[in-house]
């Protein structure tokens, strides 16, 4: 669920901070981070010991770390920025994931340590990228992507340039 959490993060984000300045990069790379740290975690690296494809990434704990991290380490600046946007992506994929209602993993480790059982053998069947719903939120998400492709017009070649080294969306009226 990669286009479906990064579109999903984006969207979010302009709809609620409004922020013309955020490294959108930084934003996807957060999006992301979750399934990129718990997938492999969880299914290949000890699924005998999780047996769950959702774990510390996936609690509230993480995204709250990197916050705090960027809060002490950080002095205000584009730095600072850049892993806030990082933690605000994390957020809003425990929001898209809807974690709140797996409590154990979502408020790990306030009710213990162990997590909600998931699927320890995600790659054995895909965890479930074929579905109904989760074609269909890779549809929405690539829909949304293109919309924004589009209207934010990014297939000239300075704009998409300025976006890739700066992470900043254009701003269109």
């Amino acid at each position: 669920m990669l286009v479906y959490h990064i579109a999903g993060a984006i969207l979010l984000f302009r709809y609620i901070f409004r922020d013309p300045k955020v490294d959108v990069r930084m934003l996807a790379l957060g999006a992301v981070l979750p399934n990129l740290i718990d997938k492999p975690l969880g299914t290949l690296i000890a699924p005998d010991y999780f047996g769950a494809d959702r774990l510390i990434g996936h609690s509230l704990a993480f995204p709250t770390a990197i916050m705090t991290l960027a809060l002490l380490v950080t002095r205000r600046g584009r730095r600072r920025r850049a892993i806030m946007a990082v933690a605000i992506g994390a957020m809003l994929h425990l929001l898209l994931d809807g974690m709140w209602m797996s409590s154990a993993t979502f408020l790990w480790p306030v009710f213990g340590w162990a997590f909600d059982p998931g699927q320890a053998d995600y790659w054995g069947h895909l965890g479930g990228l074929f579905t109904p719903v989760a074609i269909g939120q890779e549809l929405a998400g690539l829909a949304y992507l293109t919309y924004l492709y589009r209207r934010l017009g990014l297939s000239d070649p300075t704009i998409r340039k300025t976006l890739l080294t700066t992470g900043r969306l254009p701003v269109r009226a």
